[in-house]
């Protein structure tokens, strides 16, 4: 049986982990094997990306830094561009670790946050280069994307008002930050129409659920006559045409951009 891989979007406090959660029961309730994981900090060596990237440097006092000294500043936090990076990092050590296994297996794999939102994160909120941030993690990853991807949409602001622990430091950014944020969420979901499914996460979960029960049980019907080993160069070339649909959707960056650098990366 061939491996299903999902994934949950949307800004924090839309409801998608929760809904990730009633699908992996729903999954197993079926005999399948399903993997709930997510990003950042889906391996041990996630975990520690995550520790950085969601609390900062100051969340490793005993790390030696600046000359040596074991405290670090109040001040000192992650450049962008090392923010992006780590997001890649975690994702590589992710993909080859635990979900192209899951995925080889034959599992049902619904992950928590994904390429998507780096490209929300860092190249909205950030306001760094999408092309850059989807370069990055498609080397990390070697082109693996989601077959589909739902998207809690709903405002940050009202979002955030139901988050009950101590905000990160993403979760501290303002408004602005929060909005562009979620703006490219939905341009990337406009731009891909055949791998996301946008939802009004402002609806009762019940109602949420039942979209997103109904679309799974299509996708195991596309996929249920075919219980024969996936076909790798085909898979292949999904990715790559998703990949291809993806890069069509960025912005064009301007020759004169000091930033616009091209990133090469290797087999």
């Amino acid at each position: 049986m061939n491996g299903l891989f999902i994934t949950f979007e949307g800004v924090d406090g839309s409801g998608k982990t929760t809904q990730l959660q009633r699908l992996n029961a729903y999954v197993m309730s079926l005999g399948r094997n399903a993997l709930v994981t997510r990003e950042p900090g889906g391996t041990s060596a996630g975990l520690v990306i995550r520790e950085l990237l969601l609390h900062g440097i100051s969340s490793f006092p005993s790390l030696a830094v600046l000359g040596a000294s074991d405290v670090v500043e109040h001040g000192s936090d992650l450049n962008d561009k090392a923010e992006a990076l780590l997001y890649a990092a975690d994702r590589a050590q992710h993909v080859n670790e635990v979900i192209r296994p899951a995925l080889d297996r034959g599992d049902v794999v619904l992950c928590d946050r994904y390429i998507d939102s780096s490209l929300a994160y860092q190249a909205g909120g950030r306001e760094l280069r999408d092309s850059k941030i989807l370069d990055i993690s498609t080397w990390a990853t070697d082109g693996l994307m989601p077959r589909r991807t739902y998207l809690m949409d709903m405002d940050p602001a009202e979002s955030h008002k139901r988050l009950e622990h101590q905000l990160d430091r993403i979760e501290v950014e303002g408004s602005d930050f929060q909005n562009r944020t979620r703006e490219r969420f939905l341009e990337l979901a406009q731009g891909d129409p055949q791998r996301y499914l946008i939802i009004d996460a402002n609806q009762s979960v019940e109602a949420i659920w039942q979209i997103v029960h109904d679309d799974f049980d299509a996708l195991i019907a596309q996929d249920g006559s075919s219980d024969e080993p996936a076909d790798s160069g085909s898979a292949a070339e999904g990715e790559s045409a998703v990949l291809g649909e993806m890069k069509q959707g960025m912005k064009k960056v301007s020759s004169s951009d000091p930033d616009n650098v091209s990133i090469e990366v290797g087999e």
